[in-house]
């Protein structure tokens, strides 16, 4: 029971020093990202936004070898509601490889931000793969595969849950 209680303790202290992360624009249209607030003086705009939208599954649900190159590599996929097909077999490839991935929509002002940020494209193209720093613009198995193996996805078949098939 002790240790229980030590443990939530220092898991409250953690938490009591987490800090926010800063995105600001500066007089010159410079992108600035700190874990201070930006000096009010010299920022034309700042921002406190993430990306929006579902994350598959949760940890529990990954390998390991998955959590750990989701934390260096984090995935998103960028999709739209008229996307079809397309976004359906690129979901399920993440699926099947159990790549935990975030999916966002390029449909709002905000989210078409968000995807020019994460993507460096001045049109959005869904679906879209974003995989740490990389971007892949359309749906291509052996193009979406390689950019998951070289972050160091596991191959197909790792994922830990028990659940059926999504369709």
């Amino acid at each position: 029971m002790k240790r229980l209680l030590a443990l939530l303790l220092v898991f409250a202290a953690a938490a009591a020093f987490a800090q926010n992360a800063y995105r600001w624009v500066d007089k010159n249209g410079k992108v600035h990202y700190s874990d201070e607030p930006p000096p009010p003086a010299e920022t034309k705009s700042v921002e406190s936004k993430r990306l929006q939208g579902s994350v598959e599954g949760g940890p529990a649900e990954y390998s390991y070898e998955a959590r750990k190159a989701a934390e260096e590599f984090p995935v998103i996929l960028f999709v739209a509601p008229d996307c079809g097909e397309l976004c359906k077999e690129g979901r399920n490839l993440l699926r099947r490889r159990g790549i935990p991935f975030n999916e966002a929509g390029v449909e709002t002002a905000d989210e078409f931000a968000a995807f020019k940020a994460a993507t460096a494209l001045e049109k959005a193209s869904v679906p879209t793969l974003v995989v740490g720093r990389k971007t892949q613009i359309g749906w291509d198995a052996e193009l979406w595969n390689g950019l998951l193996d070289a972050a160091g996805y596991p191959a197909a078949g790792t994922r830990r849950t028990t659940e059926a098939p999504r369709k």
